[in-house]
């Protein structure tokens, strides 16, 4: 399975960076997309797709083990929505 490592190495090999400046480059983005969804805005990369904050609502469940049920504070989460040419590319070819 692909990581950073794999990640960092494509890039330094299609740009001809050096691996630190490649790393670099994704460590600067990490840190801009998480401090663009703390602040609630959405992030559009053209070609992937965007990240976006969502609102959870507090909400009760039941505990398969007791039965007992048990409440949910709200929360946030991060969402994500391919973009078209991501689903094409991994959707499975006709015939």
């Amino acid at each position: 399975m692909p990581g950073k490592m794999e990640l960092v190495e494509r890039i330094a090999f299609e740009t001809g960076l050096p691996k630190a400046h490649a790393a670099r480059a994704i460590e600067v983005m990490v840190d801009a997309l998480v401090d663009w969804l703390a602040m609630g805005d959405r992030v559009v990369i053209p070609g992937l797709g965007s990240f976006y904050a969502s609102e959870r609502p507090a909400r009760e469940v039941r505990s398969p083990r007791t039965g007992e049920t048990i409440r949910v504070a709200a929360s946030r989460t991060v969402r994500f929505r391919p973009g078209k040419e991501l689903k094409n590319a991994v959707k499975p070819s006709a015939g």
